[in-house]
């Protein structure tokens, strides 16, 4: 008797061990009344999302908290409109029957039509060849600056004030001062001022100024211009790094135009798919002009 209160009581146990450790799997990540949100069924519903939006929930948890909460809301409004029987209106039941119908039929041509889509090496290779020219990557400069800023309005004694401020920043820089650190002292750019001035990678037509433009690409790498003046106040640019013009190779491209010609291929099976479809169902648009589609 002993022996059976005791397996009984070590099933129990296990019993609750395996519900805690389910719980440690897969945690609730949002409730909203009856309903439950836990990470496997988010993670799921993050999975159906654009490449780019699962981009952006990954690196930006704001994102991802915002996305659970308009998931909690919605199940709640729903829990509400199905408590007042919205849900069994005829006109709402037309059209929740139409979305289904929309979504299934969009998830049958996405991963039944056109799915397993591939692409031969040599066709890869083919359209880079004779698209080549396409590929032309532009010079880029990657580079940094230190900004004083004074409105193309301001009172010329606001202009001079400013102008001073970035002479002083100049003289220190030409005695060799780190320009990174000076940047994160003075520079009223608030977007760059905490990465010591970073402005990424530029390109020509890349900037709202041709002011700041034109002595960025004069400069070489590990060179820093003299006072740049702009509708918006005055700089000092630094050149960390240059890339020449020139045309990207094939493995630069490669994804670019893998994505490209499965799309056209996907594109091309879903239209062959959709027209012996229309043909075996006898699809017709009563009225409609033979030749219109």
């Amino acid at each position: 008797m002993v022996f059976r209160i005791f397996l009984f009581a070590l099933f129990i146990g296990l019993l609750q061990m395996t519900g805690v450790q389910a719980e440690e799997l897969n945690p609730v990540v949002g409730r909203a009344g009856d309903f439950v949100l836990r990470e496997a069924d988010l993670d799921r519903l993050i999975g159906s999302q654009p490449p780019e939006v699962q981009k952006r929930f990954r690196e930006e948890p704001s994102q991802r908290s915002e996305f659970v909460r308009q998931l909690l809301l919605t199940e709640a409004v729903a829990a509400k409109a199905r408590s007042e029987g919205f849900d069994r209106r005829p006109e709402v039941r037309e059209q929740v029957s139409y979305l289904i119908d929309q979504y299934l039929a969009q998830e049958y041509i996405g991963k039944v039509v056109a799915a397993d889509v591939t692409v031969p090496e040599q066709e890869l290779k083919k359209y880079y060849k004779e698209h080549e020219k396409d590929f032309l990557l532009p010079e880029s400069v990657r580079a940094r600056h230190i900004f004083i800023e004074a409105a193309k309005d301001a009172a010329p004694a606001v202009k001079s004030t400013a102008r001073s401020k970035a002479e002083g920043i100049l003289t220190r820089l030409r005695k060799g001062e780190e320009f990174s650190k000076l940047a994160t002292e003075f520079s009223q750019d608030a977007d760059t001022v905490a990465k010591g001035g970073e402005l990424g990678w530029i390109s020509p037509g890349k900037t709202n100024s041709d002011e700041f433009e034109k002595p960025v690409f004069l400069l070489k790498a590990g060179e820093t211009s003299d006072i740049v003046e702009t509708p918006f106040g005055f700089h000092i640019i630094k050149v960390d790094e240059r890339r020449e013009k020139r045309t990207a190779t094939f493995d630069e491209t490669r994804e670019y135009i893998l994505n490209r010609l499965k799309g056209e291929s996907a594109q091309k099976k879903t239209q062959e798919f959709l027209d012996k479809l229309s043909k075996d169902v006898g699809l017709e648009v009563v009225g409609e002009k033979k030749g219109n589609k």
